[in-house]
C-alpha cells in the first residue's frame, strides 16, 4: 500500500515520507492537503503524511483543522531537517530572476534571502516540488523556485542559491496518519498522545483542564488552540503530552478530562519521532 502526501516529486513531504517508512512504502502524490486526508480515508491509500509544524514559521492551521475534519488518527511523526535551494532552468542566471515561486512556509523561512532581492516579486504556489513543476513546464526564463535538493534532481534544474533558510537548523514536525490508530508500541519505546478538545467558556477552565494532567505529573508537550468552525469566538485546544492514552495515569487524566469538556476526541498515542536528516538521490 501506498503513503498520500501532498505536491509533487522531490516535496519535503515525501522526503519525509521516504525517511519514516525507510523507502518500503510507494509515495503518491496529491494536489492538496485534503486529498492527503481523503486519500487515507476512502482506503486509496494506506498511510498519509502531512507537515503539522515548522520551527521557524510555526503552525500549519489548515493540517490542524482537518484533523477534525477527518476521522483519522495520527500513528507516528518524523522532525525532518529543510535545506532550501533556489532552483531555475538551466541557463537562467540569478540576476535574470524577476520572480520567485514556492509555498508560503517556504518563503516565511527564507525572509532573510528574500528581503536581499527588493526587485523581485514573490508568488505563493501551493508546493515547493509544485513551484519547481511551474517553472519547468512553462520553461520560464525569468523565474525560480525554490525547494528542495531533490526537486532539483527530479526536473533537472539548476542551483542558483544554496542553503538559504535563515535558520540552519530549520526543521519541520511531519505526521503520520491511518484509518485506524496504533493499538500497541513495544514497552522501552517513548510516546506520545495527541487530543483535540472544546470546553465551556467560564472562568478558569482551561487551568482545570491542564490540571488533569499536573496533578498525575504527566508533561505537557504543546498546546495549540484554533476558532471553532460555526461558533463565535469559541476555541478548540489541540494538545500533545507523554505518554500513552491506555497508560493508568494517561488514562485517568483523559476520563477526568472529559468530564469538563464539551468535545473531546483522541487524535492517536504513538512513538516520539526522531530527527532525519533527507537522503536526495537520482531515480
Amino acid at each position: 500500500m501506498a503513503v498520500a502526501f501532498q505536491g509533487a516529486s522531490g516535496a519535503f513531504s515525501e522526503l519525509a515520507a521516504n525517511e519514516f517508512f525507510q523507502n518500503k512504502q510507494k509515495a503518491f502524490a496529491c494536489p492538496q492537503f485534503n486529498d492527503v486526508f481523503a486519500s487515507v480515508a476512502s482506503g486509496g491509500t494506506r498511510y498519509g503524511i502531512v507537515p503539522i509544524e515548522n520551527s521557524m514559521a510555526g503552525s500549519i492551521h489548515q493540517n490542524y483543522d482537518l484533523l477534525v475534519d477527518h476521522k483519522l488518527y495520527i500513528v507516528g511523526e518524523i522532525y525532518l531537517r529543510i535545506t532550501h535551494y533556489l532552483l531555475a532552468n538551466p541557463g537562467v542566471t540569478k540576476h535574470k530572476v524577476r520572480r520567485i515561486f514556492s509555498h508560503p512556509q517556504a518563503l516565511a523561512q527564507c525572509r532573510q534571502f528574500l528581503s536581499k532581492l527588493p526587485d523581485v516579486a514573490v508568488e505563493p504556489v501551493s508546493n515547493t516540488a509544485a513551484a519547481v513543476k511551474k517553472i519547468k513546464s512553462e520553461n520560464l526564463t525569468d523565474a525560480a523556485a525554490i525547494a528542495s535538493m531533490q526537486a532539483s534532481i527530479d526536473f533537472k534544474v539548476d542551483i542558483l542559491a544554496k542553503r538559504i533558510e535563515d535558520n540552519k537548523l530549520n526543521t519541520t514536525r511531519f505526521l503520520v496518519l491511518a484509518r485506524n490508530p496504533k493499538k500497541r508500541i513495544p514497552a522501552a519505546t517513548q510516546t506520545k498522545t495527541s487530543i483535540v478538545f472544546a470546553t465551556k467558556n467560564i472562568p478558569g477552565v482551561l487551568y482545570k483542564t491542564l490540571s488533569v494532567f499536573a496533578l498525575r505529573d504527566i508533561n505537557l508537550l504543546k498546546i495549540e488552540s484554533r476558532p471553532m468552525r460555526g461558533a463565535h469566538f469559541e476555541y478548540l485546544f489541540y494538545l500533545d503530552f507523554e505518554g500513552f492514552a491506555t497508560s493508568k495515569a494517561q488514562k485517568n487524566a483523559l476520563n477526568h478530562l472529559q468530564e469538563i469538556t464539551t468535545f473531546y476526541r483522541l487524535l492517536g498515542s504513538y512513538p516520539i519521532g526522531k530527527l532525519a536528516l533527507p537522503e536526495y538521490k537520482r531515480r
